[in-house]
C-alpha cells in the first residue's frame, strides 16, 4: 500500500522550461539557465542567468546585450 498510482520518470528529474528564455534543460545545462551572472550596469539584466536575453534598446552588458 505503500506505492503512489502517479507514475514517476526516470530518475525523478522532470525536464521543465527555463522561466527566463522558455528552453527546456537537463543536468548539463543547469548553470546556464540558474546561476546568475554579474554583467554590468543594466538594471534589466542584474542577477539574471546568462540565457537571459535583455530588450532594453541601450543595454550594454556583454552577456546579455539587446539583440534585436
Amino acid at each position: 500500500m505503500n506505492q503512489s498510482s502517479v507514475p514517476q520518470q526516470g530518475g525523478g528529474l522532470e525536464q521543465l522550461p527555463c522561466l527566463y528564455c522558455g528552453e527546456t534543460y537537463g543536468p548539463g545545462d543547469l548553470a546556464l539557465h540558474t546561476e546568475p551572472v554579474h554583467c554590468g550596469p543594466c538594471i534589466t539584466c542584474v542577477d539574471k542567468p546568462a540565457c537571459f536575453s535583455c530588450r532594453l534598446m541601450y543595454c550594454v552588458c556583454d552577456v546579455h546585450r539587446y539583440r534585436g
